[in-house]
């Protein structure tokens, strides 16, 4: 047996402490032009894991004082004296952390210790994780993470890019950006127009295009990684002129942007303003007074108020006379016109991505007996309502009538037929509205006007941990929701045990899968290249729509296994019955002098539809 003596014990602490120091004074100094020297720190797994992390690089000048709501300023660029080397995160942008969704705090939970972070205004700031070791020919791929989060809550403090960075070697940064009312507030005019979170992505980007390379990364190969909201920010980058070229291919995540409902036009705004002027005893009008009493308003206080609020991009044309503004039209209006940067992309969604935030489900949760397709046909159409937002109609008599119309159509698509439905049909039929609805109609949409110009790649994500405490918070019939993918493409099975219990071998290996495909994607723009696993992933393409289903098997869709017919419900159908809905009330033929009510052109329209569809 082995003593150790306190004169050992002293001896192998002095030698931890000397070789840390040893290894700490090996790592280089960069100097970024116009800024400063920054020292990095080595972070590693079981003493050999090691990469290289320069923590909370300053990107603009702190959003302070009169420089809240206002884009950033990188001119002059943020500075120091001395070697700059942090060895944590900065503080995450002001939030509430309340403000996190129900449905979100399950996976929330699984990456991080609470949702308790340190805060501040001063939060632009920017992390970069480099391996260590070979610089491959030309440099590291670069993967620039934008975090989701609804655009109200987050942070780079959430996620850990060890097991990214160190096995799937390319450089990961995270970047933090103004969220919720600070980064989403808009007076209606030049005096705050909006969109300072959106600004604060380009210009983290710019740093990034303008300095990775003294990190040992390729310049010219910079991929854009977003989840949700982080993915609706990159089909926001992807119209932007001033954003073309500082990403070169992107992966957008269970985004959404080509919904309307992802976008804001400045007057839905009016009312959020009123408040905020009354409650903290502000001038209206003229808005610079306004903005100027804000600015001078405690940031915490701001936050309470606002919590809740749905904050999201805004249509800013027209609001300054020095910018055409960040989102001039509906983002929608430039990918059917093409007029977005041609990149390759890959995209995709789970196969439940919703069905948490239904609460109509609880209803069902226990039940064993089957029900009638009344009931199921009344908890559908309560959720449709709950989830749909129906064209504004200025007359209130055929308001009404017309909605009722647009909810029968969808009734028409997702009801049972079945007499006696149980509580695994009722669900999946509400899973399937949901995520079809919200995400997959609008990911295939994006996939098609993508592929005509470059590689894209598309997946649905069916794959659900195996780790029984990784799932212990998810009822047992759901599969994958929001957010749960993310546990395999960040693997998380390898950060650390869950509750104490080790995850499941084969997550690991999922895990690794996940990570090798997204990863080659931002190397070469193409997922399979150099992978060691024996997947087929399919472009997409306009006349052979492949779809990557992410499950045991890795299968390719076709028609038996993949409802292709949503997609044309939602992308080409449904908008239909929307613009009909909004705009008749009463038609009147005036060749054969009659007036049509608006619910039998209804009918008709449906019909008419219907069997165009059997043919």
């Amino acid at each position: 047996m082995i003593r150790l003596t306190l004169f050992n014990l002293f001896t192998l602490y002095f030698l931890q402490i000397f070789g840390a120091k040893e290894r700490a004074d090996r790592l280089p100094v960069i100097s970024i032009p116009n800024q400063g020297d920054i020292k990095g720190v080595e972070i590693s797994k079981n003493r050999v894991h090691k990469i290289i992390a320069y923590y909370g690089i300053p990107y603009a000048q702190a959003p302070l004082k009169n420089l809240r709501f206002a884009p950033p300023v990188t001119d002059p660029m943020p500075s120091w004296e001395g070697v700059r080397n942090l060895t944590s995160f900065m503080p995450s942008c002001l939030q509430n952390t309340e403000d996190f969704r129900d449905e979100d705090l399950p996976f929330i939970k699984l990456i991080a210790n609470s949702t308790d972070m340190d805060l501040n205004e001063d939060c632009l700031y920017l992390n970069v994780f480099v391996p260590t070791g070979n610089v491959p020919a030309g440099g590291f791929a670069t993967i620039i993470w934008l975090h989701p989060g609804h655009f109200t809550t987050g942070s780079p403090a959430f996620w850990n890019p060890h097991t990214l960075v160190y096995r799937q070697r390319v450089i990961v940064i995270t970047v933090a950006f103004r969220i919720n009312i600070f980064g989403f507030l808009t007076t209606m005019d030049g005096e705050a127009p909006g969109n300072f979170g959106l600004m604060d992505q380009q210009a983290a980007m710019t740093w990034v295009k303008n300095n990775i390379e003294k990190f040992s990364g390729n310049p010219n190969n910079i991929c854009l990684m977003g989840y949700g909201t982080g993915g609706t920010s990159i089909g926001i980058h992807m119209i932007n002129p001033e954003s073309k070229g500082l990403f070169h291919k992107a992966i957008i995540m269970s985004g959404n942007i080509l919904s309307s409902m992802e976008i804001k036009t400045p007057i839905e705004e009016k009312e959020y303003l009123d408040n905020i002027a009354h409650t903290f005893g502000c001038i209206r009008t003229p808005t610079s007074q306004l903005i100027d009493c804000l600015r001078r308003a405690e940031g915490k206080d701001l936050i309470q108020f606002t919590s809740n609020t749905n904050w999201k991009p805004v249509i800013d044309a027209g609001l300054s006379n020095s910018s055409n503004g960040f989102i001039p039209k509906p983002p929608n209006e430039y990918f059917e016109k093409g007029e977005f940067h041609q990149i390759p992309i890959l995209t995709g969604y789970t196969n439940m991505e919703k069905v948490l935030g239904v609460k109509g489900l609880d209803q069902i949760k226990n039940m064993s007996e089957p029900a009638s397709s009344d009931y199921l046909n009344s908890l559908l159409r309560e959720v449709i309502t709950s989830d749909t937002i129906f064209p504004n109609i200025s007359d209130p008599n055929c308001a009404s009538n017309n909605t009722e119309h647009i909810t029968d159509s969808i009734m028409f698509f997702y009801g049972s037929t079945n007499p006696s439905a149980d509580s695994k049909e009722i669900r999946k039929i509400i899973a399937d509205f949901t995520t079809e609805k919200n995400y997959a109609a609008s990911t295939f949409l994006l996939a098609t006007y993508c592929s005509k110009s470059q590689p894209t790649f598309m997946y649905r994500f069916d794959m659900k941990p195996v780790t029984a405490s990784a799932v212990e918070q998810l009822p047992d019939w759901v599969t994958v929701p929001h957010l749960f993918d993310l546990l395999y493409l960040w693997g998380v099975p390898y950060w650390t045990s869950v509750d104490e219990t080790q995850w499941a071998y084969s997550d690991k290996r999922i895990a690794d899968t996940i990570m090798s495909l997204w990863t080659n994607f931002a190397k070469s723009s193409d997922p399979t290249v150099g992978s060691i696993y024996p997947i087929i992933w399919e472009p997409f393409k306009e006349d052979k729509p492949g779809v990557l289903i992410i499950n045991g098997t890795f299968d390719m869709s076709h028609s038996k296994n993949f409802n292709y017919k949503a997609f044309e419900f939602w992308n080409n159908y449904y908008p239909k019955v929307v613009k009909m809905a909004s705009q008749c009330c009463s038609y009147t033929d005036s060749a054969a002098k009659m007036s049509i009510p608006c619910s039998k052109l209804f009918i008709l329209f449906v019909i008419f539809n219907v069997l165009f569809e059997m043919l």
